[in-house]
């Protein structure tokens, strides 16, 4: 019995002398100096590029001026700077601003540039614009006479056929030398040139050639013959067989078409009381001749003298 108690006091002490080892390992050793940082607070981190900077210098505005070209579609201007036409969007307050503003006025205004996901072209749009002068409202340079201006009004709504259903559209006047015509929208009419065209697509277009009073129409029939054939075999329409185009009641009406399906017409027309007038129309194949040619010749059918150039 003595010999069992000596035997537990002994297990005893070894446990004891076990769990002190063991608490002693557990701790960890102090540390040496030197190895303490003296300043255990994180340093923040270098700010990153200021993104808010760039993206200010992305939508910075730019100004320019440049010949306003007309309107592709109600939110896209065209816009010809220094010999180039270029296009723009236009931002809701721009689009307002289009009122009163005719193809060939001189305008200036800002634009900012958005970047494109996946291209290196950039999108312009127009925040605010204005006319600058250089030319009268109704599109005629400014200085020259007022009388030679037509006083037609502004806008026009013209019903035509289309589909073979009844399209009425509004349509702005614009001047010519010594005339004017209304123009639809997607249109441009260049003065310049005596050319209304397409204005996405400008190889669908209408010449404009001015007649002397005393035109020859069979002189005319043989000219335009000669300008026609090189297209294809030139035929003349009249009467019933242009009852339901435009150019029902035009003096004359030849037309030819290529291989590919290209339309191309030399028509005279007469206005009532009026010199006549030449219209050289170019109508490649393509998907926009579907609908090219009613609005344009229902447009250039619209021409009338100014009363300082009628009788010249």
């Amino acid at each position: 019995m003595k010999k069992s108690a000596q035997m537990m006091s002994l297990a005893s002490a070894l446990l004891l002398t076990f769990a002190l080892s063991a608490c002693g390992t557990a701790k960890a050793p102090a540390p040496a100096p030197g190895d303490v940082p003296t300043n255990t607070t994180q340093e923040p981190p270098a700010p990153a590029a200021d993104n808010e900077e760039t993206t200010d210098t992305e939508h910075e505005a730019i100004s320019a001026t440049g010949t306003y070209n007309g309107q592709a579609d109600p939110h896209t201007i065209e816009v010809e700077m220094d010999g180039k036409a270029t296009s723009f969007q236009l931002s809701e307050s721009a689009e307002t601003q289009l009122e009163g503003l005719n193809e060939g006025d001189m305008i200036s205004f800002e634009y900012v540039e958005h970047p494109v996901e996946g291209s290196d072209t950039p999108q312009l749009e127009i925040q605010s614009l204005e006319k600058t002068g250089g030319e009268t409202s109704a599109g005629a340079p400014s200085g020259e006479d007022e009388t030679a201006v037509s006083e037609r009004p502004a806008t026009e709504t013209i019903e035509m056929m289309g589909d073979g259903m009844p399209d009425k559209r509004e349509a702005k006047l614009q001047q010519g030398e010594g005339y004017s015509l209304y123009v639809f929208d997607a249109y441009t009419f260049d003065a310049a040139k005596n050319k209304l065209f397409l204005t996405a697509y400008p190889e669908y277009y209408v010449e404009i050639e001015k007649l002397p009073s005393d035109f020859n129409l069979d002189e005319l029939r043989k000219e335009g013959q000669e300008e026609l054939k090189k297209y294809g075999e030139v035929k003349e329409y009249a009467g019933d067989q242009l009852v339901e185009g435009p150019m029902y009641d035009a003096r004359l009406v030849l037309q030819a078409s290529d291989d590919k399906g290209g339309l191309y017409e030399y028509a005279v027309w007469e206005p009532e009381g009026e010199n006549g007038y030449i219209f050289h129309i170019h109508s490649p194949s393509g998907e926009p001749s579907e609908t090219f040619l009613t609005p344009a010749l229902t447009s250039v059918k619209t021409i009338k003298a100014d009363a300082a150039a009628a009788g010249k």
